[in-house]
Formats: C-alpha cells, structure tokens, sequence
C-alpha cells in the first residue's frame, strides 16, 4: 500500500489561484463577447457569474477536479474513505472556504492530514492525485 502525499500549502494556493484565473478570464470573455446593452446580455452575464461561484467548484469538486486541482495534482477527498465528497458537502466547503478567505488555510500546518478550517468542518482532506 502506497503512502499518501499530502499537498503543501503552496500548492493548494496555486489551485486556488489557477481557479480563481481561470473564473476571471471567463468572467472578461463573457464581457467581451456580450458587450451589448440589453436585458438578454445582463441575463448571461449573471448566468456566468451564477455558473462561476455557485456550480463550478462544486460540481468539478464532488465529479471530479477542477482546473486548478488537476494542474497541480490535487484532490479534494473524504477523510476517512478517501472517495469524492458529495455535492451538498462541496457547497458547504466552498462557502466556509469564502467566508474565512485565507484564514481558513491557516490551519493546514497544524492539523493531521494537513486540513485546511474548511477541510475539517465537511470531512474532507486534500491529497495528491495518483491519476
């Protein structure tokens, strides 16, 4: 049985950064490509931003990985069984992860498995990929 790598803060910062990138370049295209004045461009404008900060992270955490995660490697996982966290749970992560900002990393250091406040509070724990 292989040992488990638990990413540094460092790379969980660059998956946070690459993420936070790629939301940003999306949110500039959808204002270039919708630059018109009307009702129907505000509405996507919204969507994207609605698409952006309430499914993205979410969805990509609890299916899969998001971007930022599968450049660097890592995965955000359940504590215990290591499988990937349900979706109510990666809502729940995304939000305290928000509210707290960096403090919430704070705690990587200092705690068993290297969890960050938001890890701790739904179970999960990041690890490396060995995808």
């Amino acid at each position: 049985m292989t040992q488990e790598i638990y990413p540094s803060i460092l790379k969980r910062y660059l998956s946070t950064f690459l993420d936070s990138v790629f939301m940003l370049s999306m949110l500039i295209l959808v204002s270039f490509l919708f630059q018109k004045d009307s009702q129907t461009v505000t509405y996507a404008r919204i969507g994207m931003i609605f698409f952006l900060f309430l499914v993205y992270e979410p969805f990509c955490t609890s299916n899969y990985c998001t971007i930022g995660q599968k450049i660097t490697g890592v995965r955000v996982r359940t504590v215990f069984q290591r499988e990937k966290i349900t979706l109510p749970k990666a809502y729940l992560r995304i939000v305290i992860k928000i509210l707290l900002g960096f403090v919430s990393f704070f705690s990587i250091p200092f705690t068993p498995h290297k969890r960050a406040i938001h890890d701790l509070v739904v179970g999960s724990v990041v690890i490396e990929s060995s995808q």
